[in-house]
């Protein structure tokens, strides 16, 4: 179930959501790939994707216009947060707080558009009681500009719920997947 309508913070939401969507036609890099194999592009996802997931932080960060059009969230800003759960906060800038007000979570997942995983897993481990209503899952599909060199290009995002993604998977491997085994 997405956020109530009703939930007071429910028009950043959705701002938020379309500002991701729209993170693409903003994203630049100044990241560059050159002398690697063809066949070990793929190797790059969790480097390189570490470092776009940060680029995709700043460029949200870039689009405050677009998520806050009426300047009310100014002393907000999205930060990441490496090796835990979620990747990325939407939370008061306040030095002074030992307990900075978060509104939002986003777990950031890069994915090598030309990866050769038959169907992407996502490393999405989280169980689904550690997310927030609120909390979104990110897919940033990207691949090099110039195929095998050159700066990350990222395509369109996929975007949904991440307490959705966590059910679904859990859904997926206890009674969809073709498993030759029992499932517990």
């Amino acid at each position: 179930m997405p956020p109530s309508e009703g939930w007071e913070y429910y028009k950043l939401f959705k701002n938020v959501k379309e500002a991701i969507y729209n993170v693409p036609l903003y994203f630049r890099t100044e990241t560059n790939i050159e002398g690697i194999s063809a066949t070990d592009i793929f190797t790059l996802n969790s480097a390189l994707g570490a470092t776009i997931e940060n680029q995709v932080v700043d460029t949200l960060n870039n689009m405050r216009s677009h998520w806050y059009p009426n300047e009310e969230y100014r002393m907000y800003s999205f930060v990441r947060q490496s090796q835990t759960f979620p990747d990325v906060l939407l939370k008061k800038i306040d030095e002074t707080s030992k307990n900075p007000e978060i509104l939002l979570g986003i777990e950031l997942k890069g994915w090598y558009r030309i990866a050769k995983e038959g169907e992407p897993s996502f490393r999405f481990q989280v169980t689904p009681s550690a997310c927030a209503t609120h909390d979104l899952i990110v897919v940033v599909s990207w691949s090099l500009n110039n195929v095998i060199s050159g700066s990350p290009k990222l395509f369109a995002l996929y975007l949904e719920l991440s307490k959705f993604a966590a059910k679904y998977r859990n859904y997926h491997w206890q009674h969809l997947r073709q498993a030759k085994s029992v499932t517990t």
